[in-house]
């Protein structure tokens, strides 16, 4: 998905000739941190509710307080993960969608931004989800596809993230299947480190037995 077609052109935009009064309003009606400032369909940036806040005089033209706009935006070709270290970058729920003109196409709203991750990642799918610590030289896909798939699992997603300081990677992989235990058996067969499993329950001292081994590893 790009990021145009998760833009909402549903949300107002503002013009440097409103008012900062009725750039609060808009914000509170909208619950944004945020707002998209265009003129003559050219973006802008983004006007902050706390800067518009922080004016003592609301009745003032947002052009008043135009160095303060923020020049966060994504292009709407882009794919939509892009948007999300704009959010972060900018601590905005509103993250304006623009194209190579800079001509303004829409803004992603965070709930829209969240469900879309959430889909993305599968989230939302039935089956269960299995965390393994794999050191960077260990990880192999063909492997672990292979053992998922010698048990009847299918595998629906992966999301890989480096553990801070170290040079090992946890691994999240999506099934599509809940009863995982041949599979958990057939993990620990390879020596695979175990950090998180939903569908079938670790009891806690395993759990306990899995992170202790992981920190004994990392020598922390």
């Amino acid at each position: 998905m790009t990021s145009q077609q998760l833009a909402d052109r549903n949300l107002p935009a503002l013009s440097l000739n409103d008012t900062m009064h009725r750039a609060l309003n808009l914000m509170q009606e909208h619950t944004c941190t945020h707002l998209p400032i265009v003129e003559d369909n050219k973006y802008k940036g983004l006007i902050e509710k706390n800067v518009l806040l922080n004016c003592e005089e609301t009745d003032l033209l947002i052009r008043e307080v135009s160095d303060e706009l923020k020049p966060a935006a994504v292009n709407g070709s882009s794919h939509f993960l892009k948007a999300v270290p704009i959010a972060r970058l900018f601590h905005t729920n509103v993250i304006p969608v623009i194209n190579e003109e800079n001509e303004y196409l829409g803004s992603i709203m965070y709930f829209d931004l969240i469900n879309a991750l959430g889909n993305f990642s599968g989230a939302g799918e039935y089956g269960a989800l299995i965390v393994l610590a794999i050191p960077q030289p260990k990880l192999v896909f063909s492997e672990l596809n292979t053992i998922m798939e010698s048990d009847g699992a299918t595998i629906l997603h992966y999301n890989v993230s480096p553990i801070a300081a170290s040079s090992v990677m946890e691994v999240t992989i999506g099934l599509d299947k809940k009863e995982i235990s041949t599979i958990i058996a057939s993990l620990e067969r390879y020596n695979y480190k175990i950090l998180f499993t939903s569908g079938d329950d670790l009891i806690e001292s395993q759990l306990e037995d899995n992170y202790n081994n992981l920190m004994n590893y990392l020598d922390i």
